[in-house]
């Protein structure tokens, strides 16, 4: 998913936006979160469970593709410092996708708590695919980028579902 330069114009009432506001002013770039929900919102008027599933959904499809892309260079490449730190990208990636699964699961049994759970042990893992393209010998990193989406979508997922948990108790 590809973030433009803009914010795209907000498709939802106050209520809504106000809230999205709340939760894109927690994590590192607001426009890239605003963005986010703005081209996935299915409604004018969304609480904070549509805009948690938003996360989820965006999450685990920027972890499924990313995965998909690293797979495929480690697959191609020869270089044994861009082969390993490719394949602790693709370990650290399909940890996320996992746990994003998970997430998802518990989001649709309605058990946020657990959602929650799966969410907050993926940052950790996704870190890992970062600091191993500063661990000499540094190979160029091809991933920077899917990292960073990656990395906001997390946070994005996590906000919201601290949000709702917080909501429902």
């Amino acid at each position: 998913m590809a973030a433009s330069a803009f914010i795209h114009p907000a498709l939802s009432d106050e209520s809504t936006q106000q809230l999205i506001d709340k939760i894109c002013r927690s994590v590192e770039e607001y426009a890239f979160c605003c963005n986010t929900f703005n081209q996935n919102i299915k409604c004018s008027s969304a609480n904070i469970t549509a805009l948690t599933q938003i996360t989820i959904e965006q999450a685990l499809n920027n972890s499924t593709n990313s995965h998909s892309f690293i797979f495929r260079l480690l697959s191609n490449t020869t270089d044994p410092a861009e082969k390993n730190a490719l394949t602790t990208c693709e370990n650290a990636y399909r940890l996320v996708t996992s746990n994003f699964n998970e997430a998802t699961m518990h989001f649709f049994e309605g058990d946020y708590g657990s959602m929650l759970t799966s969410e907050r042990r993926s940052p950790r893992a996704q870190e890992s695919c970062i600091t191993i393209f500063s661990t000499l010998p540094t190979p160029p990193n091809p991933v920077a980028d899917r990292n960073r989406q990656t990395r906001i979508l997390i946070a994005m997922a996590v906000v919201t579902g601290m949000e709702l948990t917080t909501k429902l108790s």
